[in-house]
This record gives C-alpha cells, structure tokens and sequence, in this order.
C-alpha cells in the first residue's frame, strides 16, 4: 500500500517502508502532482506543466526519465497506460489531502488532524501555489463551521480561538479578520477586536500597500459607535488602547484634580501616589494625565527601570526625550539647549544649537549648569500650557534623578507645573523617603494619596469588565484578589481564556497564559520580560524573530503586552516578573545575553546608546568580561552628568571583574579627587602605578601627570603635585618617545607647585 503525505513536509510510505523523497526533485514534483490530481493525466500535460521552456521533444524526453526514476521508486503503483499516467488506485493508495476532503463533512476535527502543515510545502512551483491557496480556503472553510457549531452551544472563547487559528491560516483573508473582530467584541473583548484590526490594517499596509476594505472599515466604525461614551463632566479622555474604567477611586481622583486645578492657576505643585505594587498606583496617574491632556495641558511620563545599575538622570532623559517634540522652538540666544544636550543627546530639530565641544568644566558647575537647562525647559513648556510630569516607580529611580526632582520643585513654584509620583514602600527606598521628607518641608508636597485595597463590588465589576464571566467565575476573581486590581484583572483575563485551574497568583495566570504562545510569540514575550522596559519599534526590529511585527501582532493578541506611545510592553510590571520568574534560568542568561547585544547594534546603528543598562544584562547572562567596556563607558557617561557617585560605582563594578587594569585605577583615583576622597584617590593611584611597573616609561609618566592633575584641580595638595611631576619628568628622560606635551605639562604643574605654597623643599 502506498501511503503519501503532502500537507507539511513530504512524507512517502510503500508497504510500511519509508521513501526518502523532496519535492524539490522533478520526479517527485511530478509524483505530487499526480497524487493531488486523482487521476491519470496526459503525457503532454505533464511535459506543458513541469518543462515549459523547452522544446517539445526535449520535454517529452524528461517526462520519461522522471517516471522511470518513479517507476523504481514505486514499483507497480505508479500506473503508465500508453499517453496517460497516473497512480494505481486498485494497489491501495492513500493520500492524506484526499482523506482531509473525506473527513471534512463527517468527522471535521479528523481533518484538521491531518494539518501538519501547508500544502507541499518546499514547492514553489505557480499550480503547487493555487492548490495551496485552495487547500487553505477549504481548511478555513472547516474551522468556521466548528466556530458556527460553538457560538451555537454558546462557547464564545472556543469559537474567538477557532477564528484566530482562520487568521493564522491565511493572515490577509480579510473576511476572517472581520469575524474574528466580530467574535471578539461579543466576548466582552472590545481592546482586543481593535488590536486584531490594527494588526491587519498593518500588515496590508506593509506588505501589499493597500488599506482595508469598506467592509472592514465600516465594521470598525459600527463598534467605535458602541462604545459607551464617558459621562458630561469628564471632559474628553485620551483614547489608550485596552485601558480599563477607573473603579473604586473617586475620592483619590478628586483629590489629585483638586491639586492639578490649583496648578493651572500658577502655583507649581507635587503629588505623590504610594501602594502596594498592582493596587492602582499606574491607572490613577494615568486618567490624571489622560483628564490633563483632553483640557489642553502638555504631559509627559517616565517610569524608572527595576533592573539595577539604571543610568543616572535616566527618568529626566526619558522625560525630555517625550517633551521636545511637542515645543516651539525656543529663543535663539538661549543657552539652555546646548547644556540640555548633554542629558538628551537627541534634541530635535528646532531645538539643536551649536555643534561645538564645549570646554571640560568641574563637576559641580557642570551639575547646576544641567539643572538650571531642566528648569529653563519646564519654564519654557509651561509658557505654552500647565504641565503635568508623571514619574512612575520612584522607589526604584537613581538617586540624581531625584535629586533633580527636589532641585526643579523648588525653582518652579510659581509656574503651572506638577509632578506626580508614583512609588512603593520599601526598606530599599531611601532616596525616595528623602525627597518625600524634603518636599513636604519646603510645603511643594501638595497631595498625598495612599492607595488601599479596593472593595469587593468595584472589583466584581473591574473583573467583568476585563472578560465576559458568569457570576460564579467573577466571585472566584474577587476572593482571590483580595482587593489588587491588577491581580483581578489577570485573574479574570485567565478564567476568560478557559484558564479556569490557574493558582490564585499573578504568576499562575502569567503561566496559564504563556503556555499556549508559539515559539515566536514566547520569544517575543520572554524578551519583553528579560528587557524590563516596554521595547521600541527600532529594537523590535532587531530581535532574532522572523517576522517581528507578526509576532508583535500575535503578542498583543493574546492579551499580555500592550502598546503605549508606540513602544511594546507589559501592561503592568508585576505581569513582566511573573512571566520572568517563569523563564528557566539557562534559558534567561541566554535572552539577557541576547538582548544586550541588541542594545549594542542598535547604539553602533545611530540608536540611544544604553551602557549602563547593556551591562547589566550582560552580567545578568553570566557575561561579566564583554560587561567592562559598558561599565566603563557607563562611568564616561555618568562623569559627564557630574553623577561622581555612579560613575565610580560603575568603575567599581569593572574593577571587581578586571583588577588588572591600570587604566581603570587611573579613572577612579581622578573621580574620587573630584569628589574630595583623598584616601581612595591615593589608593587607587597607587594601585595603578604599581601594575604600571613593567610599562613603557612614557606610559608610567602619563599616569602620574594623571596624579597630578588630581591634585592640581579637585584635590588642592601642592606637594602630591610636585612629586608626581618629579617623578613624570624623571621616567620622560627615560623614554625614547616624542613627548614634548607631557613634558611641558609636567614642568608647568613642578612650577605651580612651587608658586602656589612658595618652596616645598
């Protein structure tokens, strides 16, 4: 008996005897096509269709050495009568695509078993495509009456899946799109009806450039026509895909309003948000934000990075970075954006000055110079409209960006401008209580919301909103909530999905949710998780996936990631941990590793360069010497944000991995000069001298003019000074190399010695 596979990889069978065969062969082209024909066909058609660029004769001549080639292969089942070939049926032949079509009507579920994969799959040839295509239409055809069959018993996430796995099947059949949009809002699951139409709106437009039908486009406008409008007096919100209804937080809303109001009148104010972590902090700011932004106000947002190691000033960058575009231009004889370059490197257009290296300064005045640019830009955009600044996870912010946050508070008091912050109470926030501590001194701390768990009905209602549950499933969600909203949420999105075993934590639904993702779509997911930060669409691009944006697609799809100001991320960043912890531990050095070195290219490639964030996902995978170079350009970048302390925490951090590097030694005794450490700058010099012993006389006098420079400048100490310039001028007489510039400076730093504290003999 002759058994043949031709849906996924070819497979061929003779009496139980596999046949190795590929269908890139010409005979086994030609065998394929016979079996997808059903019966014998003519010579000339086989000669017409496999060898059409040749001449009769010559094709004719090939027809016959492919079904000899056959003839050996398959014996007696391969059927030759004269003009005509075909299989031997009466030999007992099965073909699995002629069983799909038998089972189709009886026994559906059968057929689509039979589904490894695409129609000969290999084969390119133009009739091997339109089969393909037919074969697709018919495999469509089956899933919809198994959707049709389901909605019927009222099974609507069974018949959601069905029509996704239409989708999957032909991703441009528009016709299934629209069903699955359709099943989708039935489901109580409007966030994903859009998601689902975005997507393809996408992809046509990417891959054919065209737009979506009329029938597509007026089924979106019916659903967007559903949608509940807000009541009267909340003013027109921003539309943020898959946001949920604020429940249960009247009072806390009422309160920030309140604040932001007095803002708009002219005084400058700060909020703050504290909870536990999923109990609203996030939602609340944003519907402030969303409220500031319908009534004309200019908002931006950042969040702090709960990675370690984040770089200094990281939450005012991302800030700036979100701010710029949406400014005029600012006067031509301002100062302040040349020195706001050095905490936003990419400035826009309209706001870039000179191009000019401005002269290296001490890092105090280059710290307040830093400062006073982020005042004169809030000063700026609050001309033009109040501001509303929302710094998400204070908790986890780097100490100068906090620091920062104090300084512009006090300088911006008689502006229209609020910072909201969002933080944790946790034994590791100390910076965050200090700043607390200082605003509510000095009277900016305008508003204070602590954040409870929320009561049983708004979380009953929270969880029906999330997914279409009966009354059974929405008592489950409430007592395994305990009042987390986010918690709720997931909970009730994993019962929705047909999770209804999750364990009662935000990680059993995080697994539940995960485990029927494809390989892509995980991939894409673990990396958002490893990454700990929503990812742009430039990163996107460079992620070791086939098609990014499908997998992109399919991610969204099922519910975990979200899109907000065009990044990819998490909905929430207890979502991104549970997913985390349920990555295996080789497996997460791997992505680590794997998402460093996508930093890396996309810095090479003109992107945000991320050193400090780069090295620590790097140490993360366990690949601590490709870290060093971050960390030092880490500390380079710190340096020039006059963030001393970082800087040497990151040299620190190099040092404990490569202890043999003297020019690292040499860096860290100049930054603890500058931050009037004497005792450590000593060591550290000392250190680098002594692993210079060996070292070129020239490179050994270059290190101590480095001592000398330390202190002549940060560290006024005229005899360190004289001694290392002796001992400069002293190995300069030893070298064989040029160095009139080395030598000049030596002898300048012996004289200054002498001039500043007289004779030091």
């Amino acid at each position: 008996m002759l058994r043949a596979r031709l849906l996924g990889a070819l497979e061929i069978e003779l009496n139980g005897t596999a046949i190795s065969a590929s269908p890139s062969q010409r005979p086994w082209a030609v065998f394929v096509y016979l079996a997808l024909a059903s019966r014998s066909v003519p010579r000339a058609e086989l000669a017409a269709r496999f060898w059409p660029d040749v001449l009769d004769q010559s094709a004719r001549a090939s027809v016959r050495s492919a079904l000899w080639a056959l003839r050996r292969q398959l014996g007696d089942a391969l059927a030759v009568d004269g003009e005509r070939v075909g299989l031997h049926h009466a030999q007992g032949i099965w073909v699995d695509v002629h069983e799909f079509d038998r089972l189709a009507e009886t026994d559906p579920d059968a057929a689509l078993e039979l589904c490894r994969g695409e129609l000969l799959e290999g084969l390119e040839d133009e009739w091997a495509v339109s089969a393909r295509e037919r074969h697709c239409e018919r495999v469509i055809a089956v899933l919809e009456r198994l959707a049709q069959a389901a909605e019927q018993r009222d099974e609507v996430r069974e018949a959601v899946e069905l029509t996704r796995r239409q989708v999957e099947r032909d991703p441009f059949d528009e016709a299934a799109h629209r069903r699955l949009i359709t099943r989708l809002d039935a489901s109580g699951d409007r966030a994903a009806a859009m998601r689902s139409y975005r997507t393809l709106t996408e992809r046509l437009r990417r891959e054919l450039g065209v737009a979506p039908s009329r029938q597509t486009r007026e089924l979106i406008e019916q659903l967007r026509a559903q949608t509940p409008a807000a009541p009267a007096d909340r003013g027109r919100a921003l539309l943020i895909p898959g946001l949920l209804p604020l429940l249960g937080r009247d009072r806390e809303l009422g309160e920030l309003e309140r604040t932001w109001l007095a803002v708009t009148a002219g005084t400058g104010a700060t909020a703050v948000i504290r909870g536990e972590a999923g109990i609203g902090k996030t939602r609340l700011a944003t519907e402030v934000r969303s409220r500031a932004s319908a009534a004309g106000a200019q908002t931006a947002a950042c969040a702090a990075l709960d990675l370690g190691g984040t770089a200094p000033l990281s939450l005012w960058a991302e800030l700036i970075r979100e701010l710029l575009p949406s400014l005029p231009a600012p006067p031509a004889d301002a100062a302040w954006p040349d020195d706001l370059a050095a905490l936003a490197a990419e400035l826009p257009v309209h706001f870039a000055r000179s191009t000019a290296t401005h002269a290296t300064v001490a890092p105090d005045l280059q710290r307040t110079r830093l400062f006073e640019a982020v005042v004169a830009l809030l000063g700026w955009a609050a001309r033009h409209a109040p501001l509303l600044l929302v710094l998400e996870d204070a908790h986890s912010a780097d100490g100068p960006s906090l620091e920062l946050v104090g300084y512009a508070t006090r300088r911006i008091a008689g502006l229209p401008v609020m910072m909201l912050i969002t933080r944790r109470d946790l034994p590791h926030s100390a910076a965050a209580d200090t700043l607390e501590h200082a605003l509510r001194a000095r009277g900016m701390l305008r508003c204070e919301v602590d954040l409870g768990p929320l009561p049983e009905a708004p979380v009953a209602e929270l969880a029906r909103t999330a997914a279409r549950l009966n009354d059974t499933d929405v008592r489950r969600v409430v007592e395994r909530a305990e009042g987390n909203p986010l918690l709720a949420v997931e909970t009730a999105r994993a019962i929705g999905h047909g999770y209804g075993d999750v364990a009662p934590s935000l990680r059993g639904s995080a697994r539940a949710m995960l485990t029927p993702l494809s390989g892509e779509v995980r991939k894409l997911v673990e990396v958002a998780a490893v990454a700990a930060r929503p990812l742009q669409p430039k990163e996107l691009a460079r992620l070791p996936l086939r098609d990014p944006d499908e997998a992109a697609a399919e991610a969204l799809q099922s519910g975990m990631l979200q899109v907000a100001d065009g990044a990819i991320g998490f909905r929430h960043a207890l979502l991104r941990d549970a997913v985390y912890e349920e990555i295996a531990e080789p497996r997460r050095r791997s992505l680590h590793q794997s998402w460093a070195h996508a930093l890396v290219a996309g810095g090479q490639a003109g992107g945000i360069p991320r050193p400090a964030e780069t090295a620590r996902h790097l140490r993360l995978a366990g690949a601590d010497l490709e870290a060093v170079p971050q960390l030092v350009r880490a500390a380079a970048e710190a340096r020039a944000l006059a963030a001393l302390e970082q800087a040497v925490g990151y040299l620190e951090e190099a040092l404990t991995i490569a202890p043999d590097r003297a020019d690292l030694w040499l860096e860290l005794g100049e930054l603890e000069a500058w931050r009037g450490r004497r005792d450590q700058a000593e060591a550290a010099f000392e250190r680098a001298t002594s692993l210079l012993q060996e070292a070129e006389p020239l490179e050994r006098a270059r290190a101590w003019l480095r001592r000398a420079r330390a202190y002549h400048g940060p560290i006024c100490v005229p005899r360190a000074v004289l001694d290392s310039a002796r001992t400069a001028i002293e190995l300069l007489n030893l070298s064989e190399q040029p160095a009139g510039a080395e030598r000049s400076e030596a002898l300048a730093a012996w004289a200054w010695a002498e001039a500043v504290a007289g004779s030091v003999e």
